[in-house]
Formats: structure tokens, sequence, C-alpha cells
């Protein structure tokens, strides 16, 4: 059997999540140039980790060895937000597990604006709609790498602890929203975030295309943001999209 299996009819705004097994579950976005030598970003998504068992990556890109983003939490229970620039790392760190629950939805935004002066100015990161106290390692850059790859979501390049639980309505912008993280947040219930023009918006589960029904397929999600960076899904069947929502 083939074909394409569509979006199910929309009753309310949020219905579906995708739920990513921690083994070779991700979705990769493709190049995103506004990322390249950027001098600000934010990131939004809403996950659900399954349990604090080691290393797993939420989302990051690659430009080589020597330099990286990417979020992770860890199995000590602290979450890092790591920029590794020519080699030398220069990462936010924070602790998770007083700040969110395993197996409970939680929203992270990322914001880093490379204009500003110190550190705690340049990235910043926020849990249901709360600023966290990062920790730092040398000096944030000023702007991203030079040179980055593919975007990957549950995942980061070539690194094997992918994302084990949830996640839900992810986010990305070229610019600094941390002037509307409340709205981001919605006292804890997924926006719509149209008004916000976000550059790429992945609803995962929602607006979403299955292909291949039946047999070995993957996903399509549609880019819901300006910038037309539909995502593919690897590793993922029609059962990784659940009717599990924040």
């Amino acid at each position: 059997m083939s074909g394409t299996v569509g979006p199910r009819p929309e009753s309310i705004f949020n219905r579906f999540s995708f739920e990513f097994d921690g083994t070779d579950d991700y979705v990769d976005v493709g190049y995103i140039a506004e990322l390249n030598n950027a001098s600000a970003f934010t990131y939004s998504g809403w996950y659900k980790q399954t349990t604090l068992d080691q290393e797993r990556f939420l989302m990051g890109f690659f430009v080589s060895a020597g330099n990286w983003f990417g979020l992770y939490t860890w199995s000590d229970g602290n979450m890092y937000i790591h920029f590794k620039d020519g080699g030398v790392n220069k990462y936010g760190a924070f602790d998770y597990s007083t700040l969110v629950t395993a197996n409970a939805w939680f929203n992270i935004v990322i914001v880093f604006n490379g204009s500003n002066s110190t550190n705690a100015d340049r990235l910043k990161c926020y849990i249901n709609g709360t600023q966290a106290t990062l920790s730092f390692v040398g000096t944030q850059p000023t702007n991203t790498p030079i040179g980055v790859n593919n975007l990957t979501l549950g995942k980061m390049d070539s690194f094997t602890q992918t994302w084990l639980g949830g996640a839900d309505e992810l986010a990305l912008w070229n610019t600094d929203e941390s002037a509307n993280v409340s709205t981001i947040y919605n006292s804890g219930e997924p926006n719509d975030l149209t008004s916000l023009s976000p550059l790429s918006w992945w609803r995962m589960g929602d607006k979403s295309t299955y292909s291949n029904p039946g047999g070995v397929g993957n996903w399509t999600l549609v880019d819901q943001g300006s910038g037309g960076n539909d995502g593919t899904s690897n590793g993922m069947d029609e059962n990784n999209r659940v009717l599990d929502t924040p």
C-alpha cells in the first residue's frame, strides 16, 4: 500500500505531538541560512523527557568537530546549552532537575544575541516562562559559527544520544524574541505563533503528512513559518504521532 496520509481534522489548536524513541528518531529540517554566522536567534520548543538516563539532544546544528551548537540534558539532572567555537567550550548550563520534572511537559526558549556585551545578555534560557540562571565557560561568541550544516530536532549531527520522549510546537526566529517569552509560553499552553512571525515553526504531529502508510516511510513536517524549511523524519513511523500534548 502506498500513498500519503494527510493531517486529521483538528477540533482544537494543538492535537498531536511526536514521540521520539531515544534510539534513531529525529527530524532533519535542512540547511537554514539564517543560522550561519548569525548575530541573533531564538529557539522555542515543548518537550517531555521520559527519564533522565543519559545525554539527550533536544536539537542542534553542527559545523565541524570544533564548532557546533547543541541543547541537551544530562543524567545528572543538568541541562546544557553548548556553544563550541574553534574547539573552545562556551556554554551555559543549569540544573534541569530543579526546574522541570521528568515525564512532564515543559517549554524551553533559548535566546542568543551576540550584540550584547555580557555572557548573561548574549545567551538566555527560559523554562516555562521563567528565566533560568546559567553558568558559563569562556566568553559567549558574537555570532554563530560560519558554515553550519543542517539543523536537526531530537539529535545533533553524528552524536548518538537522541531525544527520548515527546516534542511539540518547535519554532525558530532569526531575531531576539526575549520580549515575547510570555506570549510563547502562554501560561503553559502552546500558543498560535503566527503574530510573532517565526522564521520556522514545526507543529510536529499537526500539519504533518506521512508517506507510504503501512510500509517504511517518513513524516514531512510542513514549516508553518516564513522560511519554507520543511522537516523530514528519520526512524519514525505512523505510530510516532501521538495524542499527547502540553
